[in-house]
């Protein structure tokens, strides 16, 4: 019986990471987004400017300071707005 080898470079994720990839998965979804907003909807960069500050903000209160929940925003855009964006 042979012993599979093990991929040196895989390693379970530590605590350290998370954050890392938090950062990086909310970078991604900005990107994506304001690409939609510039090619799509031909938003200015000052507008653009202004929604990723805003969006950078907001997302700071929600994942590091903790000041609002997402299930809280989430209400308000299908309560107010009729943005069903409910998983």
């Amino acid at each position: 019986m042979s012993k599979k080898k093990v991929n040196p470079r895989r390693r379970p994720l530590s605590e350290a990471d998370i954050p890392r990839i938090q950062d990086n998965a909310i970078h991604l979804a900005f990107v994506i987004f304001v690409s939609v907003l510039k090619d799509k909807f031909s938003f200015s960069n000052d507008e653009i400017v202004r929604a990723w500050v805003e969006a950078d903000k907001l997302s700071e209160e929600v994942l590091k300071d903790g000041l609002v929940k997402l299930k809280d925003l989430m209400e308000v855009l299908h309560t107010e707005y009729h943005i069903d964006v409910m998983k």
